[in-house]
């Protein structure tokens, strides 16, 4: 009976989570590389002002990719104003061994990494987040795809 009881509880925790997707898109590049001059754009809707959200950065790479690391230049804006400017510097692969982080399905490597936690928006409206590859390689290799999810804390 004690057992019976035992998973019950831990069926009740995991189904009562405490963020739910909100929104959540992925740009996939074509032939897997990842050009200078293209930025994947993500637009949606904040209907509710009241409660935080967390904005994830999803990245899915090859083992074609040539660096440890990915340098993303990412923009939050609203209708009007730049909200968050930052360049971010993600790492992909382990620095001594090479081996490559994140969970793998075949030769693809996904990541999901918080950009932003605990986000009040400022106003209900449209957003838009952009993503640039920064590694001054005009055509980076082994990207399949960047992708925004944002989840909405209780």
């Amino acid at each position: 009976m004690r057992t019976l009881y035992s998973i019950l509880f831990l069926a009740l925790i995991s189904f009562s989570c405490t963020e739910d997707r909100y929104y959540e898109d992925n740009h996939d590049f074509k032939d897997r590389i990842w050009n200078m001059e293209e930025t994947a754009e993500f637009s949606f809707e904040i209907d509710s002002v009241e409660l935080p959200y967390q904005i994830k950065l999803n990245v899915r790479n090859t083992m074609n990719y040539p660096f440890r690391n990915l340098y993303v230049n990412y923009h939050l804006s609203d209708s009007i104003n730049s909200i968050e400017d930052k360049l971010l510097n993600l790492q992909l692969f382990e620095g001594k061994t090479g081996k490559p982080y994140g969970d793998n399905q075949s030769d693809i490597y996904s990541h999901q990494l918080v950009l932003q936690d605990s986000v009040y928006f400022p106003e209900k409206g449209k957003y838009k987040i952009e993503l640039k590859q920064y590694m001054r390689e005009k055509e980076l290799e082994g990207m399949v795809s960047v992708g925004i999810r944002i989840e909405q804390l209780r």
